[in-house]
């Protein structure tokens, strides 16, 4: 059986982004501008710029033709491997992106759901295919500088398209503006502009290779000119809820199948401990244990995001919550120290911070809704015992897992 070079190159590149990512001030700085909800699609677009360039980077120096099966990149190598990390920045800059949108929609008093949209698997499967064409990586080595960048670039581009177009079917007057930057070339300076929809040119939303100019939209009110008065109306409340329940996407389901068969090919098994298979506890404190450690060690920003998009709770909330399961100490009966492992809370918490949280059960979230008004609690003073034994009044996680587990047949 031939040697799956895949594993060992997915690692480098994840632990080399990861690694860059937490050092990045442009991403310390986005999101700080996020937090103190400043931020706007300009910032998004140099958010993307830098994840792109992160991963670029992480990609050139793992990958080389010594690493690879005959010195190429096959087809079922690239695949596999740019639907991962692109996947990935897909889910980064989307995420961000969605908040972005989510606070000027609030600031504009505009009630409708955020866009998120689709991974683009046909822009993958042409990166792709033009890496398998060639019989020396050496020779497509390239592919793997500006394209990725400007591939997380179109991220952006493709959250304003489908925002914008979501609020024109809304009744909504939306206005994208694309500036050239520093005068990039005469395409670009033909496509820069202010449009109205639907007066709005496709090739606005198009970029060439090494284009750094600069989408942007503003959703400015929840309001509607009436061409013919020039006097501003407000839009029919009606309409605007029935348009509420149109074309909502939170997470492409394409994606979730990529990881599904990426955690297959792994050999990974999640959530097989029991009473039965484990009467003491042996394995599942073991495992709980080695989880918490990884949480630990993965990029706590990327896995803040995960969990508030899965979960629709904000970023501000969910970071509240991963340190008080993950991080904080506290006095408790046997000294200062964090919270013991919990298996039930670590598959909970995988499974809300997997691609999609297609998998995510009811106690799951009740789990967040505890630990985040039992931290809240003890901001406050209360001690754990008191502010757990309150919460549970509210959000009894261990009775909702038990009512899981009856479902399931296991109790």
């Amino acid at each position: 059986m031939e040697h799956d070079v895949l594993p060992s190159i997915l690692k480098e590149v994840q632990e080399r982004f990861e690694r860059d990512f937490g050092k990045s001030e442009i991403v310390r700085n986005a999101f700080a501008a996020l937090k103190g909800k400043k931020a706007t699609y300009k910032t998004a677009n140099e958010f993307a710029i830098e994840i792109g360039d992160i991963l670029s980077k992480a990609l050139g120096t793992s990958l080389r033709a010594d690493k690879l099966p005959d010195g190429k990149m096959y087809y079922n190598i690239a695949q596999r491997l740019l639907t991962d990390v692109l996947g990935r920045n897909h889910e980064l800059v989307s995420g961000y992106t969605s908040d972005v949108q989510k606070n000027l929609n609030q600031e504009a008093k505009i009630g409708l759901k955020v866009q998120v949209p689709e991974l683009n698997l046909d822009r993958i499967a042409g990166i792709v295919n033009r890496f398998s064409s060639e019989e020396n990586f050496e020779d497509v080595s390239w592919l793997l500088g500006e394209p990725i960048v400007n591939f997380t670039q179109s991220i952006i581009d493709d959250s304003i398209q489908k925002n914008a177009e979501f609020h024109h079917q809304s009744g909504l007057q939306p206005e994208i503006v694309r500036k050239s930057y520093f005068h990039c070339c005469e395409w670009c300076q033909e496509v820069q502009g202010s449009y109205k929809y639907p007066r709005v040119p496709k090739d606005v939303y198009r970029r060439h290779q090494h284009c750094r100019c600069i989408l942007d939209y503003d959703p400015k009110s929840g309001k509607t000119q009436n061409v013919w008065t020039k006097k501003w109306n407000s839009i029919d409340k009606e309409r605007v809820e029935r348009r509420k329940l149109i074309g909502v996407v939170s997470v492409d389901e394409r994606e979730q199948k990529r990881y599904n068969r990426v955690m297959k090919s792994s050999g990974a098994v999640y959530g097989a401990w029991n009473d039965r298979n484990d009467p003491y506890n042996k394995e599942r404190d073991r495992h709980a244990q080695k989880f918490y450690e990884s949480v630990r060690n993965r990029n706590k920003q990327h896995e803040i995001v995960k969990v508030s998009n899965n979960s629709g709770l904000s970023q501000s909330d969910v970071e509240k919550i991963y340190n008080h399961i993950f991080i904080n100490e506290y006095d408790l009966e046997d000294g200062r120290k964090r919270f013991d492992p919990s298996y039930d809370m670590a598959e909970s918490w995988r499974r809300l911070s997997e691609i999609g949280g297609k998998n995510i059960q009811p106690h799951d979230l009740v789990m967040l809704n505890h630990e985040l008004m039992e931290h809240d609690l003890m901001a406050k003073g209360m001690k754990y015992d008191e502010a757990h034994e309150l919460t549970n009044k509210t959000y009894n996680y261990q009775k909702a897992w038990i009512a899981w587990m009856k479902e399931k047949g296991d109790l």
